[in-house]
């Protein structure tokens, strides 16, 4: 047996609308966000990124963690892969990286695709609070630190053939929930408000 339970926001007392299988929440009244924690809400920020570009249908925010971390390659050999893209043929063993990891529900492959080009590109320079409707976060924050490692392997491992040792550590420094902006079209897919790149979410 079980019983429905109302849940208010911890700063307004204002109603907070929580899917199915939600971990996080977020307050349109006053733009607080809470991770639901053995049933405790705990205060994650939440932001929203502007869209770069326009496109007809509704647009939609779908949940991103953004987490900004500091990187150490403690051994590395391989050729040709993410990092020799992004700092030359003798790159940097210690960098700081925000990853972009979807929150919401899909694929692996569309997972991995928005996640290594968000983070590539790393679009949100100047996010913003706005009052929007943000759900459907099936990821939690310990689920974003595996995730933010698979996807730091994957963007080494692009050639498949050429890496032979890898081996790194991550501080994670700070986590917050990122809003991007999609677009729904006609057909059931979305287009990101970001690149403009069509994706078979929901």
């Amino acid at each position: 047996m079980f019983k429905l339970e109302s849940i208010k926001c911890k700063n307004c007392g204002s109603g907070l609308v929580v899917e199915l299988n939600d971990l996080v929440t977020y307050c349109t009244s006053c733009g607080s966000g809470f991770e639901i924690e053995n049933g405790e809400l705990q205060p994650v920020e939440v932001n929203f990124a502007a869209a770069a570009v326009r496109s007809d249908g509704e647009m939609v925010y779908k949940p991103f963690w953004l987490v900004r971390t500091d990187v150490d390659i403690t051994k590395r050999k391989a050729s040709g892969g993410f990092f020799d893209k992004m700092f030359g043929d003798k790159p940097q063993m210690q960098f700081s990286l925000n990853f972009y990891i979807p929150a919401f529900d899909c694929d692996v492959e569309t997972m991995k695709f928005l996640a290594q080009t968000f983070t590539a590109q790393n679009p949100a320079k100047s996010p913003q609070k706005y009052n929007a409707k943000l759900t459907g976060f099936v990821y939690g924050k310990e689920d974003a630190k595996k995730l933010c490692e698979f996807i730091l392997i994957s963007f080494e491992a692009e050639k498949s053939d050429t890496i032979k040792e890898f081996e790194f550590t991550i501080k994670y420094n700070s986590y917050e929930i990122l809003g991007i902006p999609f677009y729904k079209n006609a057909n059931g897919t979305m287009t990101d408000g970001m690149y403009g790149k069509t994706y078979n979410i929901r």
